[in-house]
């Protein structure tokens, strides 16, 4: 009897897993962001200055819902929406100068490759696009954006698990919100925001 029970749970612990095609993540990190160079204007002159990102936290949320399952392996449409609140910009020949709300969002749709998606651990793959929208004191820029990444999903329990991932959303160099830029590398994909976190995964 006891084996039997034993089986049941494990049947309906397999059938449910199976049976889940959409996934919700809320995770939280540490963000990473490259230096720009960029040329100002100022009263008189241009000063080129590099202005580096300082580390801070971000937060996300990651809807997927399953489009093939082929057991050992799973592809899946994702909406990774991130945004990384009040980083700090200082400028390098201008140490004087910082400035404290400079905000960041990105939403880069794609999709994601899941192996193993039904073991007690899952690694998995991602790569979007979309549009990175960058913000200081009420002034914005939008930019295009690629998004590529990983991570480890770990199951608890049916509906729940938790993820650790590294994403990289890469885009052009931001102005910052200023209207004082006159020139910077403003075309191609090479400004990194990497964001390392963890958090929770719901199944459903």
């Amino acid at each position: 009897m006891k084996r039997c029970l034993i089986l049941f749970a494990v049947l309906c612990a397999s059938t449910c897993a199976l049976a889940q095609k959409a996934d919700v993540a809320f995770v939280i990190g540490g963000s990473f962001v490259s230096d720009t160079q960029k040329t100002f204007l100022v009263p008189s002159t241009s000063l080129t200055s590099t202005v580096k990102t300082d580390h801070h936290v971000f937060y996300e949320g990651a809807f997927a819902v399953r489009m093939l399952n082929a057991e050992v392996a799973s592809l899946h449409l994702e909406l990774p929406i991130a945004g990384i609140p009040s980083q700090t910009l200082k400028f390098s020949n201008v140490s004087t100068v910082t400035l404290n709300d400079f905000s960041t969002l990105f939403i880069t749709p794609g999709v994601r490759l899941k192996l193993l998606p039904i073991a007690p651990v899952s690694p998995w793959v991602s790569f979007g696009g979309g549009w990175a929208r960058y913000t200081l004191s009420g002034n914005s820029n939008n930019k295009g954006a690629i998004q590529y990444g990983g991570g480890l999903d770990f199951k608890l329990a049916p509906v729940i698990g938790l993820r650790a991932e590294v994403r990289d959303f890469v885009t052009g160099d931001p102005n910052f919100g200023l209207t004082s830029v006159l020139t910077g590398n403003d075309s191609g994909l090479h400004h990194h925001n990497i964001l390392v976190g963890g958090g929770i995964v719901l199944r459903f």
